[in-house]
Protein backbone atom coordinates (compact mmCIF):
# COMPACT_ATOMS: atom_id res chain seq x y z
CA UNK A 1 0.00 0.00 0.00
CA UNK A 2 1.49 3.32 -0.87
CA UNK A 3 2.19 6.09 1.58
CA UNK A 4 -0.60 8.71 0.70
CA UNK A 5 0.51 12.31 -0.44
CA UNK A 6 4.09 10.52 -1.48
CA UNK A 7 4.31 10.88 -5.78
CA UNK A 8 4.93 7.87 -8.08
CA UNK A 9 8.00 7.74 -10.25
CA UNK A 10 7.78 6.53 -13.57
CA UNK A 11 5.57 3.78 -14.66
CA UNK A 12 3.68 3.78 -11.16
CA UNK A 13 6.29 2.75 -9.58
CA UNK A 14 7.26 5.09 -5.90
CA UNK A 15 10.59 7.45 -5.74
CA UNK A 16 12.53 5.15 -8.72
CA UNK A 17 12.97 8.35 -11.00
CA UNK A 18 13.03 10.76 -8.18
CA UNK A 19 16.31 8.30 -6.47
CA UNK A 20 17.94 8.47 -9.22
CA UNK A 21 17.62 12.16 -9.87
CA UNK A 22 18.62 12.03 -6.13
CA UNK A 23 21.71 10.12 -6.80
CA UNK A 24 23.15 12.38 -10.00
CA UNK A 25 22.68 14.93 -8.12
CA UNK A 26 24.78 13.89 -5.36
CA UNK A 27 27.29 12.75 -7.64
CA UNK A 28 27.51 16.27 -9.41
CA UNK A 29 28.18 17.88 -6.10
CA UNK A 30 30.54 15.65 -5.27
CA UNK A 31 32.37 16.68 -8.57
CA UNK A 32 32.05 19.91 -7.66
CA UNK A 33 33.34 19.76 -4.61
CA UNK A 34 36.78 17.33 -5.65
CA UNK A 35 37.17 20.22 -8.43
CA UNK A 36 37.29 23.09 -6.20
CA UNK A 37 39.47 20.88 -3.32
CA UNK A 38 42.04 20.17 -6.30
CA UNK A 39 42.39 23.68 -7.51
CA UNK A 40 42.97 24.99 -4.05
CA UNK A 41 44.83 22.25 -2.62
CA UNK A 42 48.70 23.12 -1.27
CA UNK A 43 51.98 21.42 -1.40
CA UNK A 44 54.05 20.43 -3.57
CA UNK A 45 53.58 19.30 -7.46
CA UNK A 46 53.92 15.37 -6.55
CA UNK A 47 51.61 15.94 -3.46
CA UNK A 48 49.26 17.47 -6.01
CA UNK A 49 48.69 14.98 -8.13
CA UNK A 50 48.29 12.41 -5.88
CA UNK A 51 45.45 13.89 -4.48
CA UNK A 52 43.76 14.74 -8.05
CA UNK A 53 44.08 11.36 -9.12
CA UNK A 54 42.64 9.78 -5.60
CA UNK A 55 40.32 12.71 -6.21
CA UNK A 56 39.28 11.36 -9.71
CA UNK A 57 38.81 7.57 -8.39
CA UNK A 58 37.15 8.96 -5.58
CA UNK A 59 33.92 10.49 -7.77
CA UNK A 60 34.15 7.50 -10.10
CA UNK A 61 33.27 4.11 -10.18
CA UNK A 62 36.90 3.96 -11.17
CA UNK A 63 38.83 1.03 -8.75
CA UNK A 64 42.40 2.38 -10.29
CA UNK A 65 44.00 5.85 -11.94
CA UNK A 66 47.24 7.11 -13.19
CA UNK A 67 48.29 10.64 -14.11
CA UNK A 68 50.63 10.41 -16.99
CA UNK A 69 53.32 13.47 -17.64
CA UNK A 70 54.24 14.33 -20.94
CA UNK A 71 58.13 14.18 -21.72
CA UNK A 72 58.05 15.11 -25.45
CA UNK A 73 60.89 12.77 -27.11
CA UNK A 74 61.36 11.18 -23.63
CA UNK A 75 57.94 9.86 -23.90
CA UNK A 76 54.98 9.71 -21.12
CA UNK A 77 56.13 9.12 -17.52
CA UNK A 78 54.09 7.84 -14.55
CA UNK A 79 54.03 10.25 -12.53
CA UNK A 80 51.37 8.75 -9.73
CA UNK A 81 49.56 5.66 -9.69
CA UNK A 82 46.37 3.77 -7.57
CA UNK A 83 44.61 0.24 -7.53
CA UNK A 84 44.80 -1.71 -10.51
CA UNK A 85 46.83 0.80 -12.18
CA UNK A 86 49.73 0.92 -9.78
CA UNK A 87 51.09 -2.44 -11.28
CA UNK A 88 51.51 -0.78 -14.85
CA UNK A 89 55.27 -0.28 -16.29
CA UNK A 90 56.02 2.77 -18.01
CA UNK A 91 56.24 0.60 -21.06
CA UNK A 92 52.69 -0.32 -21.16
CA UNK A 93 52.26 2.78 -22.40
CA UNK A 94 54.80 3.87 -24.74
CA UNK A 95 55.48 0.76 -26.01
CA UNK A 96 52.66 0.24 -28.41
CA UNK A 97 48.69 1.58 -28.91
CA UNK A 98 47.01 2.75 -25.60
CA UNK A 99 43.99 4.65 -24.61
CA UNK A 100 46.45 7.21 -23.10
CA UNK A 101 48.76 7.96 -25.88
CA UNK A 102 45.66 8.11 -28.18
CA UNK A 103 44.07 11.28 -25.51
CA UNK A 104 47.72 12.94 -25.93
CA UNK A 105 47.76 12.95 -29.52
CA UNK A 106 44.15 13.72 -30.21
CA UNK A 107 43.79 16.10 -27.27
CA UNK A 108 40.46 14.89 -26.68
CA UNK A 109 38.34 12.58 -23.91
CA UNK A 110 38.73 9.30 -24.99
CA UNK A 111 36.25 6.64 -23.11
CA UNK A 112 36.41 2.55 -23.92
CA UNK A 113 33.48 0.29 -22.31
CA UNK A 114 35.12 -2.83 -23.63
CA UNK A 115 38.99 -2.99 -24.29
CA UNK A 116 38.83 -6.06 -25.44
CA UNK A 117 37.20 -5.19 -28.25
CA UNK A 118 38.43 -1.92 -28.82
CA UNK A 119 40.69 -1.39 -31.88
CA UNK A 120 42.78 1.68 -30.33
CA UNK A 121 44.25 -0.82 -27.55
CA UNK A 122 46.72 -2.89 -28.11
CA UNK A 123 48.89 -5.42 -25.98
CA UNK A 124 48.69 -7.43 -22.58
CA UNK A 125 48.36 -5.42 -19.81
CA UNK A 126 45.04 -4.90 -20.13
CA UNK A 127 44.13 -8.74 -20.14
CA UNK A 128 46.71 -9.05 -17.34
CA UNK A 129 45.64 -6.41 -15.36
CA UNK A 130 41.85 -6.94 -15.84
CA UNK A 131 41.55 -3.31 -17.54
CA UNK A 132 38.28 -3.66 -19.18
CA UNK A 133 36.83 -0.04 -18.95
CA UNK A 134 39.03 2.94 -19.51
CA UNK A 135 38.23 6.67 -19.69
CA UNK A 136 41.09 9.05 -20.68
CA UNK A 137 41.25 12.67 -20.18
CA UNK A 138 44.09 15.07 -21.55
CA UNK A 139 45.31 17.58 -18.86
CA UNK A 140 45.62 20.97 -20.77
CA UNK A 141 46.95 24.47 -19.61
CA UNK A 142 46.25 26.96 -21.60
CA UNK A 143 47.31 25.27 -25.31
CA UNK A 144 49.80 22.68 -24.20
CA UNK A 145 48.11 19.42 -23.32
CA UNK A 146 50.56 18.54 -20.20
CA UNK A 147 49.61 15.02 -20.34
CA UNK A 148 46.63 12.60 -18.94
CA UNK A 149 44.38 11.87 -16.87
CA UNK A 150 43.04 8.01 -17.05
CA UNK A 151 41.15 5.83 -14.88
CA UNK A 152 40.11 2.27 -15.01
CA UNK A 153 37.67 -0.32 -13.90
CA UNK A 154 37.53 -4.12 -13.82
CA UNK A 155 34.39 -4.33 -15.39
CA UNK A 156 33.25 -3.60 -18.68
CA UNK A 157 30.54 -0.89 -19.50
CA UNK A 158 31.76 0.64 -15.92
CA UNK A 159 31.37 4.45 -16.40
CA UNK A 160 28.49 6.26 -17.57
CA UNK A 161 28.60 9.68 -18.91
CA UNK A 162 28.90 11.53 -15.54
CA UNK A 163 31.91 9.59 -15.01
CA UNK A 164 32.72 10.66 -17.98
CA UNK A 165 32.16 14.06 -17.74
CA UNK A 166 33.56 14.45 -13.93
CA UNK A 167 37.07 12.99 -15.94
CA UNK A 168 37.02 15.10 -18.15
CA UNK A 169 36.44 18.29 -15.76
CA UNK A 170 38.72 17.05 -13.16
CA UNK A 171 41.60 16.49 -16.50
CA UNK A 172 41.25 20.01 -17.09
CA UNK A 173 41.50 21.72 -13.19
CA UNK A 174 44.11 18.94 -12.80
CA UNK A 175 46.39 20.07 -16.05
CA UNK A 176 45.22 24.29 -14.95
CA UNK A 177 46.51 23.62 -11.75
CA UNK A 178 49.82 21.75 -12.28
CA UNK A 179 50.56 24.22 -15.17
CA UNK A 180 50.26 26.95 -12.69
CA UNK A 181 52.03 25.23 -10.31
CA UNK A 182 54.82 24.45 -12.27
CA UNK A 183 55.54 27.73 -13.52
CA UNK A 184 55.49 28.68 -10.03
CA UNK A 185 58.60 26.21 -9.21
CA UNK A 186 60.05 27.39 -12.32
CA UNK A 187 59.70 30.99 -11.73
CA UNK A 188 61.17 30.06 -8.13
CA UNK A 189 63.95 28.37 -9.49
CA UNK A 190 64.57 31.48 -11.64
CA UNK A 191 64.46 33.55 -8.89
CA UNK A 192 67.07 31.44 -6.77
CA UNK A 193 69.25 31.58 -9.48
CA UNK A 194 68.66 35.33 -9.97
CA UNK A 195 69.90 35.48 -6.11
CA UNK A 196 72.66 33.23 -6.27
CA UNK A 197 73.92 35.38 -9.59
CA UNK A 198 73.06 38.46 -7.34
CA UNK A 199 74.81 36.96 -4.79
CA UNK A 200 78.34 36.64 -6.92
CA UNK A 201 78.03 39.69 -8.10
CA UNK A 202 77.97 41.28 -4.62
CA UNK A 203 80.58 39.06 -3.50
CA UNK A 204 82.58 40.48 -6.69
CA UNK A 205 81.66 43.92 -6.02
CA UNK A 206 82.99 43.63 -2.34
CA UNK A 207 86.27 41.69 -3.27
CA UNK A 208 87.18 44.60 -5.90
CA UNK A 209 86.13 47.15 -3.13
CA UNK A 210 87.96 45.66 -0.58
CA UNK A 211 90.95 44.96 -2.99
CA UNK A 212 90.90 48.81 -3.72
CA UNK A 213 90.78 49.88 -0.40
CA UNK A 214 93.42 47.43 1.20
CA UNK A 215 97.61 47.44 0.78
CA UNK A 216 98.13 44.77 -1.51
CA UNK A 217 101.53 43.95 0.18
CA UNK A 218 100.37 44.14 4.11
CA UNK A 219 96.53 43.26 3.60
CA UNK A 220 96.07 47.02 5.91
CA UNK A 221 93.75 49.49 4.99
CA UNK A 222 95.34 52.09 1.98
CA UNK A 223 95.71 55.77 2.33
CA UNK A 224 92.97 56.46 0.21
CA UNK A 225 90.50 54.34 2.94
CA UNK A 226 92.35 55.27 6.16
CA UNK A 227 91.82 58.92 5.28
CA UNK A 228 87.64 58.45 4.33
CA UNK A 229 87.84 56.82 8.06
CA UNK A 230 89.85 59.84 9.75
CA UNK A 231 87.91 62.21 8.41
CA UNK A 232 84.13 60.40 9.19
CA UNK A 233 85.75 60.48 12.71
CA UNK A 234 86.70 63.94 12.79
CA UNK A 235 83.67 65.11 11.61
CA UNK A 236 81.88 62.64 14.21
CA UNK A 237 83.92 64.06 16.89
CA UNK A 238 83.89 67.75 16.26
CA UNK A 239 83.37 70.07 19.43
CA UNK A 240 84.48 66.58 21.67
CA UNK A 241 88.10 67.25 22.00
CA UNK A 242 90.84 64.45 23.23
CA UNK A 243 88.41 61.59 22.34
CA UNK A 244 90.80 60.16 19.76
CA UNK A 245 94.66 60.16 19.12
CA UNK A 246 96.36 59.21 16.27
CA UNK A 247 99.89 57.71 15.71
CA UNK A 248 102.58 58.46 12.72
CA UNK A 249 104.91 55.49 12.26
CA UNK A 250 108.09 55.85 9.92
CA UNK A 251 110.62 53.24 10.01
CA UNK A 252 114.44 54.48 10.49
CA UNK A 253 116.59 53.15 8.05
CA UNK A 254 114.71 51.30 5.87
CA UNK A 255 117.01 52.39 3.06
CA UNK A 256 119.54 50.46 4.13
CA UNK A 257 117.37 47.06 4.61
CA UNK A 258 117.05 47.20 0.86
CA UNK A 259 120.34 47.95 0.10
CA UNK A 260 121.77 45.56 2.34
CA UNK A 261 119.11 42.69 1.79
CA UNK A 262 117.63 43.28 -1.48
CA UNK A 263 113.93 44.58 -1.96
CA UNK A 264 112.56 41.28 -1.26
CA UNK A 265 113.16 41.41 2.41
CA UNK A 266 112.00 44.68 2.19
CA UNK A 267 108.87 43.58 1.61
CA UNK A 268 109.28 41.14 4.71
CA UNK A 269 110.13 43.81 6.67
CA UNK A 270 107.24 45.45 6.13
CA UNK A 271 104.45 42.80 6.70
CA UNK A 272 106.45 41.78 9.66
CA UNK A 273 106.01 45.33 10.71
CA UNK A 274 102.21 45.44 9.93
CA UNK A 275 101.71 42.02 11.70
CA UNK A 276 103.55 43.20 15.01
CA UNK A 277 101.15 46.18 15.10
CA UNK A 278 98.02 44.85 14.45
CA UNK A 279 99.04 42.09 17.44
CA UNK A 280 100.58 45.41 19.86
CA UNK A 281 96.89 47.39 18.85
CA UNK A 282 93.64 46.56 20.15
CA UNK A 283 90.73 45.10 17.43
CA UNK A 284 89.22 48.67 17.84
CA UNK A 285 92.00 50.74 16.70
CA UNK A 286 92.81 50.90 12.80
CA UNK A 287 95.90 50.46 11.25
CA UNK A 288 96.86 51.29 8.33
CA UNK A 289 99.49 51.98 5.65
CA UNK A 290 100.13 54.56 3.91
CA UNK A 291 103.25 53.56 1.75
CA UNK A 292 106.79 52.68 1.51
CA UNK A 293 107.72 52.90 5.45
CA UNK A 294 104.97 54.79 6.86
CA UNK A 295 102.08 53.38 9.00
CA UNK A 296 99.33 55.28 10.66
CA UNK A 297 97.19 54.24 13.89
CA UNK A 298 94.23 55.50 14.99
CA UNK A 299 93.37 55.40 18.64
CA UNK A 300 89.91 55.38 19.80
CA UNK A 301 87.44 55.21 22.80
CA UNK A 302 90.71 57.27 25.16
CA UNK A 303 89.99 57.77 28.99
CA UNK A 304 93.17 59.74 29.46
CA UNK A 305 94.42 61.00 25.61
CA UNK A 306 97.95 62.21 27.00
CA UNK A 307 98.80 58.70 28.92
CA UNK A 308 97.26 56.42 26.78
CA UNK A 309 98.52 57.71 23.22
CA UNK A 310 101.83 58.31 24.66
CA UNK A 311 101.50 54.13 26.37
CA UNK A 312 101.13 53.08 23.03
CA UNK A 313 103.20 54.93 20.98
CA UNK A 314 106.08 53.66 23.51
CA UNK A 315 104.45 49.61 23.30
CA UNK A 316 104.67 50.16 19.69
CA UNK A 317 108.24 51.12 18.80
CA UNK A 318 109.03 48.43 22.15
CA UNK A 319 107.27 45.94 20.07
CA UNK A 320 108.97 46.64 16.58
CA UNK A 321 112.50 47.01 18.66
CA UNK A 322 112.07 43.84 19.62
CA UNK A 323 114.59 40.96 18.25
CA UNK A 324 113.00 39.07 15.51
CA UNK A 325 113.90 36.80 12.19
CA UNK A 326 112.45 37.89 9.00
CA UNK A 327 113.45 35.75 6.13
CA UNK A 328 116.56 33.69 7.86
CA UNK A 329 117.97 37.33 9.41
CA UNK A 330 117.99 38.34 12.91
CA UNK A 331 117.06 42.23 13.08
CA UNK A 332 115.31 44.75 15.43
CA UNK A 333 112.66 46.86 13.19
CA UNK A 334 113.62 50.87 14.26
CA UNK A 335 110.90 53.72 13.98
CA UNK A 336 110.37 57.20 14.68
CA UNK A 337 106.63 57.67 16.15
CA UNK A 338 104.55 60.44 16.06
CA UNK A 339 101.60 61.23 17.88
CA UNK A 340 98.39 64.12 18.18
CA UNK A 341 95.19 63.92 20.07
CA UNK A 342 92.39 65.59 18.23
CA UNK A 343 91.34 69.36 19.49
CA UNK A 344 87.42 68.88 18.62
CA UNK A 345 88.00 71.21 15.70
CA UNK A 346 91.03 69.53 13.34
CA UNK A 347 90.05 67.95 10.05
CA UNK A 348 91.56 64.52 8.84
CA UNK A 349 94.18 66.28 6.41
CA UNK A 350 95.21 68.71 9.59
CA UNK A 351 95.25 65.74 12.19
CA UNK A 352 97.48 63.46 9.72
CA UNK A 353 100.11 66.66 8.67
CA UNK A 354 100.54 67.17 12.71
CA UNK A 355 101.34 63.64 13.58
CA UNK A 356 103.88 63.98 10.48
CA UNK A 357 105.64 66.68 11.76
CA UNK A 358 105.55 65.14 14.87
CA UNK A 359 107.14 61.84 14.00
CA UNK A 360 109.76 63.96 11.88
CA UNK A 361 110.79 65.99 15.35
CA UNK A 362 111.34 62.22 17.13
CA UNK A 363 113.15 60.82 13.99
CA UNK A 364 115.82 64.17 14.29
CA UNK A 365 115.56 64.22 17.92
CA UNK A 366 116.64 60.03 17.49
CA UNK A 367 119.09 60.65 14.94
CA UNK A 368 121.44 63.62 16.82
CA UNK A 369 120.93 61.10 19.99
Amino acid sequence: MLTPGRPRGERGLPWIASSSKDSEIHRLRGLVAALGAVTEHPGTTQSFIEYALEKAVEITRATGGVVLLDGADAGLSIACAMGQMAKLDVDDYNGGATLARACLESGVLLRSDATATDERIRGGARRRQSLHSLIAAPMRYGDSVLGVLEVCSSVTHAFDDIDAQAIGLMGNATGGALGRQLALEENARLLRRLHDVLLDTQATAQMYQSAASLDALTGLPNRSAFEAQLEAVCSAHMGQPHRFGLLFIDLDDFKDVNDTYGHAMGDQVLRATAAALRETLRDTDVVARLGGDEFVVLLSSLRDADRDVRSVADAVEDELARPRVVNGVRLRIKCSVGWVIHDGEAHASDVMQAADARMYEQKRARRQR
